[in-house]
């Protein structure tokens, strides 16, 4: 489920033409993820709540903290950086169907270890999932 989710919102970026976005649980090296920006998704905490049945459903509200975390090129400046998000990424999580998005946090740091700046978005997220009931 934890999944489907980042791949829900790794697949929106796509349609908004947002490349390249890799999944939090993708070990792929920086070195690969290139030089431009890139995007990381994953989730930090879940939390699902009672599932709901019906006759041929089962409907499973969850709420979830997710994580964006952006980073620029190595000469970009903190105004790129914030540009960048605006005009690509915070489109797509206001435009999000199916699920309730909220930012709960943006902070911009300078990871010394890459030695790129960071734009890290901490969203709100909560839904319902649906599944098929399996015949007993």
């Amino acid at each position: 489920m934890l999944r489907d989710i980042i791949d829900d919102m790794i697949e929106k970026l796509a349609e908004n033409h947002v490349y390249p976005v890799y999944s939090a649980f993708d070990g792929r090296a920086l070195e690969r993820k290139g030089r431009g920006f890139f995007t990381v998704v994953g989730i930090s905490a879940f939390e699902s709540s009672t599932p709901i049945y019906s006759q041929y459903m089962v409907y499973l509200p969850f709420k979830s903290e997710m994580e964006l975390s952006v980073t620029a090129p190595d000469s970009s400046s903190m105004q790129e950086l914030y540009e960048y998000y605006d005009n690509n990424i915070a489109p797509v999580i206001t435009d999000m169907t199916g699920l309730t998005c909220s930012i709960a946090k943006i902070s911009l740091k300078f990871d010394s270890n890459i030695q790129r700046l960071v734009l890290s978005v901490k969203l709100r997220v909560s839904g319902i999932t649906k599944y098929e009931r399996g015949t007993p």
